[in-house]
């Protein structure tokens, strides 16, 4: 049995504005993509991972690998700015086949290799496991403009987060190019409509995404604070 890891550091929810992409900003002594390369790289729990960029991203991918010793990449991709699409460009691209696959943004640097083991383990029981974290205030939910239809009790909604754990028939079977409907808002939400076979795992506010240049702001304060413990 072996774990493959895929890493999406392409499309737009990647970019903070066109052109910028978060994986390849310096975060501290490093770029983004290297902290959570290194995450993987040191997790017992996997085997090999996959790079997933732009296509003028492929050379600095294969830098920022070389670098920091990311010996378990063993393929860079060009994927798209659909995240489907790119996850199954890397389906018919795989070197040998996985017994489990852990998708992962590389816009999530502070990922920890607690939230991986945990979230391995719940793939193997249930199929498919998502990082996530518990909201403690009530959510109010306004499907159109800003009148709240209806309101979540407290610590009952969950902010999806990435890495998204699968056993690897499960994921296939959600990106195959024969599902003409299909249509990713996370990678398990497909899945998520039998939820007795999908389980959460805390990963805690700091498993946050960088989006905005607030957001990059924040994470380079929270890499600070962990320095300074």
């Amino acid at each position: 049995m072996s774990t493959l890891a895929i890493v999406v550091a392409c499309g737009k929810e990647e970019q903070i504005t066109t052109g910028t992409d978060a994986a390849f900003l310096s975060l501290g002594n490093r770029p983004v993509l290297a902290h959570c390369l290194r995450t993987f790289q040191e997790s017992e729990c996997i085997d090999t991972i996959i790079v997933v960029v732009a296509k003028d991203r492929v050379e600095s991918a294969l830098q920022v690998a070389k670098r920091f010793g990311c010996t378990k990449v063993r393929g860079i991709v060009v994927g798209s700015a659909n995240r489907l699409n790119s996850l199954r460009t890397v389906f018919s691209k795989l070197p040998e086949p996985a017994s489990h696959i852990i998708v992962h943004e590389a816009s999530r640097p502070f990922v920890t290799t607690e939230t991986l083991q945990e979230g391995l383990k719940a793939a193997k029981r249930y199929g498919c496991a998502i990082a996530a974290h518990k909201i403690p205030d009530s959510v109010k939910v306004a499907v159109k403009g800003l009148k709240p239809d209806k309101t979540l009790e407290r610590n009952s909604a969950w902010i999806a987060q990435t890495p998204q754990f699968f056993r690897a028939e499960v994921l296939e079977k959600i990106i195959d190019p024969k599902n003409k409907t299909v249509k990713l808002i996370d990678d398990e939400s497909e899945w998520v409509k039998k939820p007795a076979e999908v389980h959460m795992v805390e990963a805690g506010y700091g498993n946050i995404k960088i989006r905005t240049a607030d957001d990059f702001s924040e994470a380079t304060a929270l890499f600070h604070a962990h320095l300074n413990r």
